[in-house]
């Protein structure tokens, strides 16, 4: 990282872009920012550097790799395979992790454990897949895993496996046969998977049975609920206390009622979808292309549309006991034409938008500004815009009555502030007061 902190330096100052007058004539490619709280540099879309009162981000050819610092905290991504994580940097041995996905994987733990693994030859890997630890040689012949003290065994995985924990029991040799068991819980068993299944279930209220055989019917019997399945997972029937479940046939109709989920899909022509007793709810309409959202905390509310890949809007509002509720944020895209949104009083509006989902953090600094050609932003009262980048640039302040535009930054330029004018040709040929 240091060479290429060098080289591009370097670039820079041969180039003659430190001067602000070449440097503003050379956005977006260039930029530079200074502000009370941290600094930004890019050299657009090769590599930014972002410093703030919390940490550090570094960005080379994103999503190609990106290096973060967080208060106590450092990590580091190159697309999807290489992960660098440093936990708690000012303990004496703090938990790290440095993954070459999924062949190299080295690390300590949050026990300050050290582990190591080549995938497939051997080794340990902790906190992997939702596991405490993994360990195996010449994968997949022979392998543990555990879970809390929850400890299994396979051997040629997935045939054989035998998991032993407190009240816990599961043997199986795939997919002939196989049993699990949890005490005072359950006892689930298959014989040749997945043509017969079945299971036992003790837990006071939910007691009862239940199996099926693939692919031609099944029956549950439980204390709450009886369900009947014909040619599974296609023809299911439910109904209990908690629940009511239809599918006839899945995925074309499935319908679910409960106290915490209602379901109903016509799919793929239309479908509606509710959490949490109407607290989060989805409709489709033709899926995937048409989507509703809406969500509601203890004081706002959130909804989302979209027209998949065109359009998308995004709404929040703010609601408390006797007052009006109140928008505080508003956004819509048309992919890949234009965007709009607003964040309290501040408003940005632009052309072009490449991106075909909701910018984020990355994309707003790497790539965004590449393909902008115009963009109007309203901040505080002051309504800046900017066409083709450094082309046109205006700014209009009504409140103090300030107003100005430049062509090429400064070819042909005006000023009005304070009762005067003033006009600018030529970079330095000024008329006017």
């Amino acid at each position: 990282m240091r060479r290429i902190h060098f080289f591009l330096f370097w670039v820079i100052a041969v180039s003659g872009v430190g001067s602000p007058a070449v440097a503003g004539s050379l956005y977006p490619f260039y930029d530079h920012l200074q502000t009370d709280d941290g600094s930004f540099f890019a050299v657009r879309p090769f590599y930014s550097h972002t410093v703030t009162g919390e940490g550090k981000l570094c960005d080379v050819l994103w999503p190609l790799y990106s290096r973060k610092e967080f208060k106590d905290e450092q990590s580091s991504r190159a697309l999807m395979f290489y992960f660098t994580h440093r936990f708690a940097t000012d303990e004496e041995t703090p938990r790290t992790r440095r993954w070459l996905f999924p062949f190299y994987f080295q690390g300590r733990d949050a026990c300050g454990e050290n582990y190591l693994a080549l995938f497939p030859l051997g080794g340990t890997i902790c906190e992997f897949l939702g596991r405490d630890k993994i360990s195996f040689a010449l994968f997949p012949l022979l392998g543990k895993s555990q879970i809390n003290e929850v400890k299994t065994t396979s051997v040629l995985w997935p045939i054989y496996s035998r998991t032993r924990g407190e009240g816990i029991r599961r043997d199986r040799v795939f997919p002939l046969i196989g049993k699990s068991t949890r005490k005072g819980q359950y006892e689930k068993r298959f014989v040749l998977w997945p043509f017969w299944t079945s299971a036992d279930y003790f837990q006071a209220g939910h007691s009862g049975y239940s199996w099926i055989l693939f692919p031609i019917c099944g029956r549950a019997n439980l204390e709450q609920e009886q369900t009947l399945w014909l040619l599974p997972p296609f023809f299911r029937f439910t109904k209990g206390e908690m629940q009511n479940r239809l599918f006839c046939p899945w995925p074309f109709i499935q319908k679910i009622e409960s106290e915490r989920h209602n379901k109903f899909y016509l799919w793929p022509l239309w479908g509606r979808d509710g959490y949490g007793g109407g607290a989060k709810k989805r409709t489709f309409l033709l899926w995937p292309f048409l989507w509703s959202e809406r969500s509601e905390e203890a004081h706002r509310v959130k909804t989302r549309r979209m027209a998949l890949p065109f359009f998308l809007m995004e709404r929040e509002v703010l609601r408390k006991e006797n007052v009006p509720p109140e928008e505080i944020s508003r956004s819509w895209k048309i992919w890949p034409l234009m965007s709009w949104q607003r964040e309290g009083e501040e408003t940005c509006f632009r052309l072009l938008e490449l991106w075909p989902v909701k910018n984020s953090a990355p994309v707003e600094r790497n790539w965004s500004p590449l393909w902008t050609v115009y963009k109007r932003t309203n901040s505080d009262g002051l309504i800046q815009k900017d066409a083709l980048w450094f082309v046109w640039h205006s700014e209009r302040d009504p409140a103090a009555d300030q107003s100005e535009w430049s062509l090429l930054k400064g070819l042909l330029a005006y000023k009005r502030e304070a009762g005067s004018r003033s006009f600018r040709i030529l970079y330095g040929l000024n008329f006017g007061k």
